[in-house]
């Protein structure tokens, strides 16, 4: 049987090399998108952003990918209330560093094996802003899709699961997801975002017993939200400023 020593170093053994290929691909891309081209200087930009969003995990039995519902023992509500804040900083105008805080109470469906768990996520991740990175300029006003990397610890405390006494854990998991920006104004964006969040063997979301049909369990997350640009009013947001090439010369200006 496993030990929870050997548990937490697994666990912290998946975050590191996640994180790691993370960082190292954020700093892959910034410094090609630095690097492409002789730029003119930069003028100062609004690169801290505050997200508040709303949205739901979920989880359901199934093998394989099961990219919509996730993998559990149990099955999960569809709709499990979830709140989250996000911090971005924006290194590049295609990358996004992001610190995120998420609440979610995840309880199982009507006739499903019971659980409840108020469930908590403290995530490190990165943006990959899409049509910045490939200079696409088709609705680049008000469209910014992106691809988004996140790893940390998750706090579950369980209760409801029967033939087990209700307590709490943290646990590491990792994860991708992919979503779109809408530009609202200067200052406000809104946001909707899909997730799929990976644990290692040992961990059980719904707190059922192991069994040896399902490996890993991952939940599957929506979310919808409105961020908000901080700094002067005067200062255009990095997410949104474009830079393009003039015509018949190997500049890039900034617009």
């Amino acid at each position: 049987m496993m030990t929870s020593k050997t548990t937490r170093s697994r666990n912290t053994s998946l975050a590191a090399i996640f994180m790691a290929a993370v960082v190292l691909f954020a700093a892959n891309f910034t410094a090609n998108a630095q690097q492409t081209g002789q730029r003119e200087a930069m003028p100062e930009l609004n690169r801290w952003n505050v997200q508040l969003n709303t949205g739901t995990y979920m989880g359901a039995i199934g093998r394989g990918l099961t990219p919509y519902t996730g993998s559990m023992q149990s099955i999960s509500r569809y709709y499990n209330p979830t709140f989250s804040v996000d911090v971005e900083y924006m290194v590049s105008l295609n990358v996004g560093l992001k610190a995120s805080y998420v609440y979610s109470v995840l309880e199982s469906r009507s006739g499903a094996s019971p659980f409840k768990n108020d469930y908590q996520m403290f995530n490190l991740g990165v943006n990959f802003y899409l049509f910045k990175l490939f200079d696409v300029t088709f609705l680049t006003d008000s469209i910014n899709p992106y691809v988004t990397m996140r790893t940390g610890y998750s706090r579950s405390s369980l209760s409801n699961v029967r033939g087990r006494s209700d307590g709490s854990g943290f646990h590491g998991h990792y994860g991708l997801g992919a979503g779109t920006r809408y530009r609202i104004n200067d200052r406000i964006d809104a946001s909707a975002t899909y997730y799929y969040t990976f644990y290692n063997p040992a961990v059980r979301v719904d707190g059922q017993s192991r069994s040896g049909l399902y490996e890993t369990q991952r939940l599957a997350g929506f979310k919808i939200g409105l961020s908000i640009k901080l700094g002067s009013s005067d200062r255009q947001s990095a997410r949104w400023f474009r830079r393009v090439r003039h015509a018949g010369s190997p500049n890039l200006i900034f617009i």
